[in-house]
């Protein structure tokens, strides 16, 4: 891979920023991934507290995350919003879902089934979009694209998480016993869930507001927005480093292969279905770079760690934390290496054949190597196989 990626250095830089631009991408990784290493540092060393830490995940939450939903659903231009692009993200996400949810409900022990389901489903799903996705990828290049992550997450929110939600709670109501809680008060609880969700609430005042004050925030209060929303891309994502402290300190065996799957399934099934979903569904597009980029961009949508909030959910529910709170820390610094080592395979289909060829002699020359000495068999090495086998098969579908 290492190789490879050398190797394409040498790649048009006039083809590169006609797609993807690579160029920028690495800098706006490190940027993200920089912050996020600040936080853990000052975190582990105990610069800031854990109530110190709290009191900056209540501002990113509540004030600045509101804030910053509030000022694009305002100004988002619903015309240029391309539908088939959004519903193929959407259904994405309701494969995965679905498709994870199945398969815990088969194979967990039916002491905690339904907890289970509703939470490693959300892992799977609920991306951490706004910390990341805004900062890292094409917010230089095609900004335009970023309305969609204002518009996949609220709704995956609505409706992906009350499934969940209700899974956690079955789970609730059949641990005690004499059933106390009707359905009708898990239903009540659910909702309310929802309904609390700052990102929720603010999308639909957002929604209302974007069509009662005709797509402009008012001057006597666009600064006071502008504020909050800009505060909130550093603080978020040093936020997101100090949450990390000692996560991994609790990890087990029993819990590797939970994380394996659940990770795979996150950072390489959701991805690929993406990709797959926006092919298929993405007719309108005559242009094919056009389309490509759409295509490319919802392949690294799908690499976007697990966000932070469904951490939360497992504490509210005492329910898989030391599985949620490990695989959160696990997915979030391999996402760096997959979104970039993906970017520039997906950049093969503008490479010179001869250049190419050299690259894939190299990788052949190094992967001999990879299984001679059988590094295949440990971590991270495990992750690297599961991540090149998951690139042949798009290479070989496309």
């Amino acid at each position: 891979f290492y190789s490879f990626i050398i190797s394409t250095f040498e790649l048009d830089s006039s083809v590169l920023s006609s797609t993807m631009s690579i160029d920028r991408l690495f800098p706006a990784l490190l940027e993200c991934f920089g912050i996020i290493l600040c936080g853990y540092i000052a975190g582990r060393a105990n610069i800031i507290t854990s109530t110190q830490a709290k009191g900056l995940g209540s501002f990113v939450s509540k004030f600045a995350l509101p804030a910053l939903l509030f000022k694009n659903m305002v100004l988002l231009d619903f015309g240029n919003v391309i539908w088939p692009f959004l519903w193929s993200i959407l259904i994405a996400k309701v494969c995965v879902f679905f498709l994870v949810c199945i398969l815990t409900l088969i194979v967990a022990s039916p002491v905690s089934r339904y907890s289970k389901a509703g939470l490693f489903s959300t892992f799977a799903t609920q991306s951490n979009d706004f910390a990341l996705g805004i900062e890292a990828l094409y917010q230089s290049t095609y900004p335009e694209y970023l309305q969609y992550i204002y518009l996949v997450a609220p709704v995956s929110l609505m409706f992906l998480n009350p499934i969940g939600f209700a899974l956690c709670e079955i789970q609730k109501w059949k641990d005690q016993g004499n059933h106390q809680q009707s359905k009708v008060v898990i239903v009540g609880v659910v909702v309310l869930q929802v309904i609390k969700n700052p990102i929720v609430f603010m999308v639909v005042i957002g929604i209302i507001a974007h069509f009662v004050l005709h797509q402009t925030v008012p001057v006597f209060m666009a600064q006071f927005v502008d504020g909050l929303a800009n505060s909130f891309g550093g603080a978020a994502l040093f936020y997101l480093g100090l949450s990390m402290v000692g996560q991994l300190g609790k990890l087990t065996k029993s819990t590797v292969v939970t994380l394996i799957l659940l990770t795979t399934a996150k950072l390489l099934l959701m991805p690929l279905i993406c990709k797959d979903m926006v092919d298929l569904l993405d007719k309108r597009n005559t242009s094919d770079l056009n389309h490509s980029s759409l295509s490319d961009y919802a392949f690294l949508y799908g690499v976007f760690p697990t966000a932070l909030s469904v951490a939360i959910y497992a504490v509210y529910y005492n329910a898989e934390l030391e599985v949620v709170t490990a695989g959160m820390v696990i997915s979030t610094f391999l996402s760096a290496p997959i979104m970039y080592v993906s970017a520039w395979l997906l950049t093969i289909r503008w490479t010179d054949p001869q250049r190419l060829m050299n690259s894939l002699q190299n990788v052949s020359f190094n992967m001999s190597i990879f299984v001679y000495y059988k590094k295949f068999k440990r971590l991270p090495h495990l992750f690297t196989v599961n991540l090149f086998f998951a690139q042949v098969s798009m290479v070989l579908h496309s």
